[in-house]
């Protein structure tokens, strides 16, 4: 995929170390066979942010800085309750993560890039439409290890609307160890 693409949709990601996403993934699988098609529609990944353009190396360092040091030493977490953040026209569904995030915690060189900021961020389990709500509760997960990268996707051609995306994931930028 192309990711200067004028049609694409741009986030940055925080992206849980693999060994950290097995329950996510069987909750995924879970979703999928309940009707929920959006399971597998966006990686397994916490969106932090919509962008106009992909973040440079140096900018997501800074933001990985930042993000560690307010985390105070915790490890990332998630609840058991589900959630739904809308932005650009995606519904991301998933538990919540403990990590708050504002602009302050951006670069400042980045700053002209934000489109929308998810302040309380959520480790997206599916992409929903207008489905009723799931009751099936999301797994608690914790993570220490995890990076930042910058995502280009667009809706493919064929496929099921809403549901159907390719994606580019950039190179990833690890957030320092405590």
């Amino acid at each position: 995929m192309d990711t200067q693409d004028k049609k694409a949709a741009r986030f940055v990601i925080l992206i849980p170390h693999r060994d950290s996403l097995r329950p996510l993934e069987e909750y995924r699988r879970r979703l999928f066979s309940l009707g929920i098609h959006g399971a597998h529609a966006f990686p397994a990944a916490a969106p932090l942010a919509s962008v106009s353009r992909p973040f440079s190396r140096q900018e997501l360092k800074v933001l990985t800085r930042n993000i560690r040091d307010s985390l105070s030493g915790e490890n990332f977490s998630s609840g058991h309750e589900n959630a739904r953040l809308k932005a650009l026209g995606f519904v991301f569904f998933g538990p919540y993560l403990n990590l708050s995030i504002d602009e302050n915690l951006f670069p400042q060189s980045a700053l002209t890039k934000l489109l929308h900021v998810f302040s309380s961020p959520l480790l997206c389990a599916a992409l929903v439409g207008d489905e009723k709500p799931v009751s099936e509760e999301a797994p608690a997960i914790s993570f220490r290890a995890a990076c930042l990268a910058n995502l280009a996707m667009r809706p493919l051609s064929g496929g099921e609307a809403g549901y159907s995306f390719e994606w580019n994931i950039g190179p990833p930028v690890w957030l320092p160890k405590l």
